[in-house]
């Protein structure tokens, strides 16, 4: 708290709140030289960084390909830019889109314009076997990294790197945020500078030389994520600790994402799944008795949603509908203790064990 509150008595020592300021430069300065990245724009939330995104790549009426397991925000932007959105199932281990069924669908022969993945949870795609698609089907690849921000490849590069551009969240509820706020990492420097514009109004000088938004970070949201970047490494060192000790605790009771051994994940989430929906239910039931809130990412399954079912009938995930109903994400955040984890442990842990013994709940 000192340290924000430092940042924001610059501001007002400047009085520039916004527009660019020397804060929203040093952040961004700053993290392009922590993540190892070139062509970072800090942008008013990650919503806005994907709706840039598909905008710079003019996705109106063009078909896209994405993942049924995501949050809303994935599918939604695409839908307000005007995307014909189609869905890949999800691998059951990794939770990411399954590249081999999504190449049975580009080799359908329907014309694909943009492809959009997720780094689910942190976990990195198969970025290797995607730059092959993309490169054997001419699409646009973009990948929407909201929980992958300090995750790296086998070879120690950031994998905002991979795509055409890459799109990253800097919520609150994310392991480094501004509060409210996003970013993207271009591959191609020309469309950096449009967005520069595109997120100030369309504005080229004092004209407008194409339609634009206001799309920028303010100064104290900025200030915000620089408190929060002078500490990261030790926020990172506590996440990896606090997930170490749940699944020490936890064992073998639950079943946990498949993760890329090759490569640094970000330690952004707590995700377990359960045997079946009945137990999450129990689970949180139990949980919220003690005053314990875990999250249901990423329930339904965004086929399932009744605006993507409103606009395209009889679409069938059965991976992700599967992971959607029995995943549970657990509390992770700075300053959770030992302590806290063994009690949440313990209470999963007791609530398993009632459901097997009782034979009606199984189910």
């Amino acid at each position: 708290m000192k340290k924000y509150i430092k940042y924001i008595e610059g501001i007002y020592e400047r009085k520039w709140l916004t527009n660019n300021g020397p804060l929203v430069k040093e952040l961004t300065a700053r993290l392009e030289a922590y993540l190892g990245v070139k062509n970072l724009l800090l942008v008013s939330s990650g919503t806005m960084a994907l709706q840039i995104a598909f905008r710079i790549k003019n996705l109106q009426q063009k078909n896209v390909i994405s993942t049924p397991f995501t949050f809303q925000a994935t599918y939604s932007a695409l839908e307000w830019q005007g995307a014909h959105v189609d869905f890949c199932d999800i691998d059951s281990k990794t939770w990411n889109m399954d590249p081999y069924l999504l190449e049975e669908q580009l080799s359908s022969g329907k014309k694909v314009d943009c492809v959009v993945p997720v780094h689910t949870f942190g976990n990195s795609c198969e970025l290797e076997h995607l730059q092959k698609l993309q490169e054997k089907y001419k699409f646009s690849l973009i990948y929407d990294a909201a929980h992958a921000l300090t995750t790296l490849d086998d070879k120690g590069k950031s994998i905002l790197t991979y795509g055409d551009i890459s799109c990253f969240s800097l919520h609150a509820t994310k392991l480094f945020h501004t509060v409210e706020g996003g970013a993207l990492v271009f591959k191609n420097d020309r469309e950096l500078e449009t967005a520069k514009q595109m997120i100030n109004f369309g504005l080229d000088g004092d004209f407008a030389s194409e339609p634009g938004i206001n799309g920028k970070l303010s100064e104290f949201h900025a200030a915000m994520g620089l408190a929060i970047l002078d500490d990261i490494d030790l926020i990172l060192s506590q996440r990896k600790n606090q997930i170490t000790t749940y699944k020490s605790n936890l064992r073998n009771c639950t079943g946990y994402q498949a993760i890329n051994a090759e490569h640094d994940i970000c330690p952004s989430y707590m995700p377990i799944l359960l045997h079946n929906e009945n137990t999450v239910m129990r689970i949180i039931d139990r949980l919220f008795e003690f005053n314990i809130f875990p999250r249901r990412y990423f329930h339904p399954a965004i086929n399932k949603s009744p605006h993507y079912q409103k606009s395209y009938l009889n679409v069938t995930m059965p991976i992700a509908e599967d992971i959607a109903s029995r995943i549970l994400c657990l509390p992770l955040f700075p300053g959770l203790s030992n302590e806290k984890i063994l009690q949440i442990s313990n209470i999963i842990k007791s609530e398993m064990q009632s459901t097997l013994q009782s034979p009606g709940l199984k189910d």
